[in-house]
Formats: structure tokens, sequence, C-alpha cells
């Protein structure tokens, strides 16, 4: 029997990342976009110029992922890949409150 080969997301190597990125897929798309938003204020306020960076990397043929359809989502969703480690915390923190109710986290 042949195994298939799941090819890996960039965000997998971190479960607690890709567990907040599905939660944040399955929101609705005005709490997503409020969300996405909050992020990119995040970021930019570590360091201006990280979205922009990687701006080339764009996906303009496939797209396979959820936030490859909305340039933006990507463009912030991207970034993280990019976050250094205080960076990440605070984004994982952040995505933690908006994402998961205070009573869930204790448990």
């Amino acid at each position: 029997m042949v195994q298939r080969r799941v090819k890996k997301r960039w965000y997998d190597d971190n479960p607690r990342l890709a567990l907040l990125l599905n939660l944040l897929k399955n929101q609705d798309k005005k709490l997503r976009d409020e969300i996405i938003n909050e992020l990119k204020e995040i970021i930019n306020s570590y360091d201006d110029t990280l979205i922009d960076r990687h701006v080339s990397e764009f996906p303009m043929l496939e797209k396979r992922r959820w936030y490859d359809k909305d340039p933006y989502s990507w463009l912030v969703i991207n970034s993280i890949k990019y976050a250094d480690k205080h960076l990440l915390e605070d984004i994982l923190n952040h995505l933690t409150t908006r994402l998961i109710p205070s009573d869930c986290e204790k448990s």
C-alpha cells in the first residue's frame, strides 16, 4: 500500500498557530476581516515594512488556501511566516483572546 505524503502548510509546525488560523478561517467574514485588520496593526507596530517585503510572493495563479483568495488576508497571514518570536507570541495571544472564549482557556 502506497502512502500519500500530505504536504504540510508552513504554519503546521506550530500547532497553536495552526489551530488559531483554522478557527479564524471558520469565522464569519465580518469578524475575520476585523481580526485580520487587528493583526495588520500588530505587525505594523513591530515592523512597518514586514508586510510589504513579501508582497511578490502572492500566488497569482494557484489559490489553494482560504486566505489566498483575498490579497489583504494573504498579506497579513503570510507576514506571520516571517515574524520573530516576540511578534509571533503577540499574534498568538491576540488570536487566542479573539477566538477562544476565556472560560475555554482554563480547561
